[in-house]
Parts: structure tokens; C-alpha cells; sequence
């Protein structure tokens, strides 16, 4: 009798269905920490974990947010900054977990079809080894661009020997989103193509003769841009021999969601730089070695300009097997503003001038 009143029914059931939900969540806790691991280590062994670095190097731990989470009262006025920042850690934790964007819906099926075209940032999480899609390259042909007839002999081009730097764009319809216009333009005269023209400009503003090619090679096909840009690569070095850079401008592509890269100078706020080497190229440690050699200038005269890590393509070339000194660089994001894209272009020009002053043009 006692003991029914002190331990009723009821109190047995309370206490076994509370005990069995604690071991559920445990149980649940248990099964994410290991599906957590086990993708850490998936992704080590297919190489896709360089997404995971390359990422995260260039976020800053948000330690506000934490000292804000536990103080209700003093956070309130900062609860939108609060919210955006858990929902770029959920996007960015799912992505990097699954590939799967959680803001973006076109990314939920993508393991049974992979893309053909755009959205091109998912080329790091399904393609590691090459994540600007060059494609397989001993099928790659070198498909030839249609050209305009010519009605009269075109005069020789000017200032040939001097022409130290040529640009163009393998991508050429990227753009930047950042303002709520397209990641890409339809008609191929992408906003990379004007960041293009602004590099030149700050070079030949330097003192550094440099050209842009505004060749369209992305056409009807996107896969097969490569096979069109080597054409214009190839007539670049040809009409320009004394070239020492051969630049592959675009502008990266990250998941929706997720926050942009920027870097304040002199007061401005600018995209970050990347360089990408294509190490299907006996020659890619030249290549290299100038990659390094612009980010310890850019360092010291604009620190944090560059993204401190290059990022490595160990199947693909990029056109750098061409020449050493060709180099792809991602300046920004389509998460970017057009107008901090121009901002970096400025910047680089003045470290590409400083460069080649440096190693190429000083007194004899």
C-alpha cells in the first residue's frame, strides 16, 4: 500500500518515457557525431576537404556572437546579426557535409544529376581536382572561334614588344550578384570581362603595357570553354611575345547563403583574390613560384588581399601549360559587388606593376 502511494503507476511511466527520450537524443547525438566524422573522412580521401579549407581560411570566428547568445537582453538590437549568422553556419555545415545548399533547391538532386552548366560554384564539392570544369583533357580539342571577315589587311599591331601582361576570360558571362543582379549574363558580356578592362587600365596607368582579349568562349557549350580559350591564349603570346603574365580572369562561385570574402584598404572594401594552378603541367612549379612571389608583395604593401592558400587543380592544365607565368585568378565572388571586383582589379594592377618592376624591369 505504501509503496504504491510513494511510487504510483503513473510516476513509473513518466520516469521510463523520460528515460527513454534522453537515450533517443543521446542515441541521435551519437548518430550525427558519426555521420559528421564520417564524411570528414570522405572527404579527406576524395580531396573534396580543400573546400572545407579554402572556406573556412577565409571566414573570421564570429566571438561576438557567442558572448551575444548568452546574453538575451543585451543582444536584442543585434538579433537580425544573430540570425544571419546561425543561418550562414546551417548553410555552410549542410553544404560542407552533404553538398546539398540549403538555400539553393537546383543543389538537392544533384548526386544523380550533376550539373552541365551553371550553377558552376559547385565545382569544388563534385569535381576536386578540377573545379573550373576544364573537363578530361586528352579529349579536349581546340575548338576554333568564328571570326568576321576581314575586307582590308589589318595594320601591325602597336607597341608589340612592349606588351608585358595579356588578359582574358575563359568564363567570360560570369558576374557579380551581390546588388541582386544575375550570377551570369546571358549574352556572354559578363561584368568579368569590364573587371578585365579596369586591370588593364590600372596596369597601363603603371607603366605596364598590357591587352585584353574580349573573346566570347563560353558559347552554347560551357564544358568546352577551354577548348575555345586556348585559342585566344595561343593568339595572345603569338601577336605578343614579350609577354611575362598570361591571366585567366573570372570570379569565383560559393554556395548561396554563405558570406562574402572582403578586405579593407585604405579605407575601401574590396574583393579578395585567389590563385588557381592547374598541375596537369610539367612546368606548374613555375607557375607557382610567381604566384607566391605576387602574394608576398601583395602582403606587404595590401595585407590580406590574396587568399593566403592557392588553390591546386591536379586535373586540369588551364591554358598555364602554354607559357610559364599564365595564371588563373578568381577575383571575388558572385557573392561580391561589381563595384568591390573593380576595387581588387585596381588593387592587383599595383601589384602585378610592382612585380614586374621588381623582376623584369629593373636597371640593368
Amino acid at each position: 500500500m505504501l509503496k504504491e502511494e510513494i511510487c504510483p503507476d503513473k510516476w513509473r511511466f513518466k520516469w521510463r518515457s523520460g528515460f527513454f527520450s534522453r537515450l533517443i537524443r543521446i542515441f541521435a547525438l551519437i548518430l550525427i557525431a558519426l555521420l559528421f566524422l564520417g564524411g570528414f573522412v570522405l572527404a579527406l580521401e576524395k580531396g573534396t576537404s580543400r573546400q572545407l579549407v579554402r572556406i573556412l581560411a577565409q571566414q573570421s570566428f564570429p566571438f561576438q556572437v557567442i558572448l551575444l547568445e548568452g546574453m538575451p537582453g543585451y543582444s536584442m538590437p543585434e538579433r537580425e546579426y544573430l540570425h544571419e549568422v546561425r543561418s550562414q553556419g546551417l548553410t555552410m555545415g549542410g553544404f560542407l557535409l552533404t553538398g546539398v545548399n540549403v538555400a539553393d533547391p537546383r543543389t538537392y538532386f544533384l548526386s544523380y544529376f550533376p550539373p552541365t552548366e551553371g550553377p558552376m560554384w559547385m565545382g569544388w564539392n563534385y569535381n576536386p581536382a578540377d573545379p573550373e570544369f576544364e573537363g578530361e583533357i586528352p579529349e579536349l580539342e581546340e575548338i576554333p572561334i568564328p571570326l568576321p571577315p576581314v575586307e582590308e589587311e589589318e595594320p601591325p599591331l602597336p607597341l608589340a614588344d612592349e606588351v608585358l601582361v595579356g588578359i582574358y576570360h575563359t568564363h567570360n558571362a560570369e558576374s557579380y550578384a551581390g546588388e541582386g543582379d544575375g550570377e551570369r549574363n546571358k549574352n556572354g558580356e559578363g561584368e568579368i570581362i569590364e573587371i578585365g578592362q579596369v586591370l588593364k587600365e590600372a596596369l597601363i596607368s603603371g607603366g605596364i603595357g598590357a591587352v585584353q582579349a574580349r573573346d566570347h568562349h563560353e558559347l552554347d557549350e560551357f564544358n568546352t570553354s577551354y577548348s575555345r580559350s586556348i585559342n585566344t591564349a595561343r593568339t595572345l603570346m603569338k601577336n605578343y611575345p614579350s609577354m611575362k603574365l598570361l591571366l585567366d580572369i573570372h570570379r569565383d562561385g560559393l554556395p548561396k547563403g554563405m558570406p562574402k570574402a572582403t578586405v579593407n584598404i585604405d579605407g575601401r572594401e574590396v574583393a579578395r583574390v585567389m590563385i588557381v594552378i592547374g598541375q596537369v603541367n610539367p612546368n606548374w612549379e613555375v607557375n607557382e613560384a610567381i604566384a607566391h612571389e605576387l602574394m608576398a608583395i601583395a602582403e606587404e604593401m595590401y595585407p590580406g588581399f590574396f587568399v593566403p592558400r592557392i588553390t591546386y587543380a591536379s586535373e586540369a592544365r588551364y591554358n598555364q601549360h602554354l607559357m610559364d607565368g599564365a595564371l588563373l585568378l578568381e577575383i571575388g565572388s558572385q557573392l561580391n559587388t561589381f563595384e568591390e571586383g573593380k576595387g581588387a582589379a585596381e588593387i592587383l594592377g599595383k601589384v602585378i606593376t610592382q612585380w614586374l618592376k621588381t623582376t623584369h624591369l629593373s636597371p640593368e
